[in-house]
């Protein structure tokens, strides 16, 4: 037996447990010549991290993650993204 909890099976837990942002901290390039800023990301629903690397400022980098933790608690709702209207010629 170990101390390790795993992850609750129950559907209803993830559906009431929303995404957000966990950490953002600034993070090394992906390539050691990359001299622009660069933050690392820690999205989590419960104990579901998603781990993102992203270049930009902090404010831009935050406000890009913050658009993807919207739309994953919209799925994760059931809601539909919204459909981008397009001009007809």
């Amino acid at each position: 037996m170990t101390d390790e909890k795993s992850p609750p099976t129950d559907a209803s837990f993830w559906k009431t447990q929303p995404f957000r942002i966990i950490e953002l901290v600034k993070g090394d390039p992906p390539e050691p010549d990359d001299t622009r800023e660069w933050y690392r990301y820690v999205i989590s629903q419960g104990d579901k991290p998603i781990t993102g690397l992203r270049q930009g400022s902090k404010r831009s980098v935050k406000a890009a993650v913050d658009e993807v933790v919207l739309r994953l608690n919209e799925r994760r709702m059931g809601k539909r993204p919204a459909q981008r209207q397009t001009k007809s010629r």
